[in-house]
């Protein structure tokens, strides 16, 4: 019978691998449960035996028809509810595959092999959240070497975009987005009405002030091989202060990175940058290299890390005081399959320096920080983050400000929450509460600041 496409060959491999594992378990399967309860004139065993053979061929249509008039009176049975749900996923009939492949596991909850099959009949509906919970837990489970590679297989092609719709090699996700909250420091200042005897410009002192912000970008994936693919980004925003339109601000990114695996180990190379505009006026201009490599430890922990160099130039020459170079590093530590809901959490650590581009700039300057963040699963459709971190920077001295040297300390949290499909198909509501504190020995660099806003994104799939 001739297969369904499936696109990129590391999940072609992962489908053929799990079918043959399928095989194996259906026999086991068969020979420990016993047939199901039978009914007049029906030889169960012999049916069960029979699908199995087909499965074996390849032969999943077949299989499917010579179960499905069977399910009214068999379903509820594992080893029947196995072999039908194979059957239909193989079939093309994933949705079929579902409910019986969730009543094997009603029965027999370690049962791995009706839990892969779950998993990847999931994947092949689009479910990839369902899907990542039912694979994550696998890899609590200590699957054996091979298993492991083609879950990893399948992760990867939900982390990067890769999905089986057409060739499968190449997914373009576009969407638009719109945003409104409240800003406690819409232009980041003090709360200080003076420094020392000077007096500062109300432009400079904390604002407060609601926020509508829109949006509209892209994300795109293209395999480029067996163990490789292209990943590219662009996004387009603007944010309306009402009660600081000083602070009004556009901003264009790009940005594009290709990932190479080799077994546990990835390295990924890209570029990025954005342009942005200050009250409808030219403001600032960043672009960078990245360079990362990442090494899985065992079932669940990754290592990774990436370097940037880039440059950070203002538009205007009253600003160019504030150009710098900019090296940056960070070293993570990612911990995932946190329980049986797939949960995420990972701790990092920044570090870096500015080199400021004019002789006599003050802000050339050191920094070091670290990050904790997690994420879980919240039903079937939704899912909560929480971002903190934390960040010194030194900055360079001599010369100083305002004949004092300048140290900052800076705390931050987010949280969020994302439902997706609501209120229809297609969207996602994220409301998010953001918080900064930030303190320095210049006092006119303290201050604290709360975002409070909720996002509707639309995307089409």
């Amino acid at each position: 019978m001739k297969r369904r496409a499936r696109g990129d060959s590391r999940l072609e491999f992962a489908g053929r691998f799990t079918r043959a594992l399928s095989g194996v378990l259906c026999a086991l399967c068969l020979g420990l449960s016993g047939p199901p309860a039978r009914s007049a004139g029906t030889d169960f065993g012999g049916v069960l035996k029979q699908a199995q053979v087909l499965l074996a061929a390849g032969q999943a249509r077949e299989a499917w028809e010579l179960l499905a008039p069977l399910e009214l009176d068999a379903a509820g049975s594992p080893d029947f509810d196995y072999l039908y749900g194979l059957a239909a996923l193989d079939s093309g009939r994933q949705a079929d595959a579902i409910p019986a492949l969730e009543r094997v596991l009603a029965r027999e909850p370690d049962f791995a092999g009706a839990r892969m099959e779950l998993a990847r009949a999931r994947f092949e509906l689009g479910d990839y959240r369902l899907a990542r919970v039912q694979f994550d837990y696998l890899l609590t489970q200590s699957p054996p070497p091979a298993t492991r590679a083609v879950i990893d297989r399948y992760l990867l092609a939900m982390d990067q975009g890769l999905v089986p719709t057409g060739s499968g090699r190449s997914r373009f996700l576009p969407y638009v987005e719109i945003g409104s909250g409240w800003d406690s420091n819409a232009n980041a200042s003090t709360d200080s009405t003076t420094f020392g005897p000077v007096d500062l410009d109300s432009n400079n002192v904390e604002t407060d002030s609601t926020f509508v912000e829109l949006a509209g970008g892209f994300q795109h994936a293209l395999a480029t091989g067996p163990d490789g693919v292209v990943i590219s980004a662009g996004r387009a925003s603007y944010r309306l202060n009402p009660d600081a339109r000083f602070v009004d601000q556009a901003l264009v990114s790009l940005g594009t990175a290709g990932q190479k695996s080799w077994g546990a180990t990835r390295a990924t190379l890209g570029a990025s940058g954005y342009y942005s505009w200050l009250d409808g006026s030219p403001q600032a201009l960043s672009a960078g290299l990245d360079l990362g490599l990442a090494r899985q430890l065992g079932p669940n922990w990754e290592l990774a890390s990436v370097a940037r160099v880039g440059s950070l130039r203002y538009q205007q020459d009253d600003l160019e005081i504030l150009d710098v170079d900019r090296y940056l590093g960070t070293l993570s530590v990612v911990r995932a399959g946190l329980g049986t809901a797939g949960g995420r959490m990972g701790v990092s650590a920044l570090f870096g320096a500015d080199s400021a581009t004019e002789n006599d700039s003050p802000y050339g300057n050191n920094r070091l920080g670290g990050r904790f963040f997690t994420g879980w699963p919240l039903g079937a459709r939704g899912n909560l983050f929480f971002d903190a971190g934390y960040l010194v920077t030194d900055y360079d001295s001599p010369p100083d400000f305002f004949g004092e040297d300048r140290e900052d300390r800076q705390w931050t949290a987010a949280l969020s929450t994302e439902y997706r499909d609501w209120p229809a198909r297609g969207y996602s509501l994220v409301p998010t509460l953001r918080f900064t504190n930030t303190d320095s020995t210049v006092s006119l660099y303290e201050y604290d600041r709360l975002e409070l806003g909720v996002y509707l994104r639309r995307s089409k799939r």
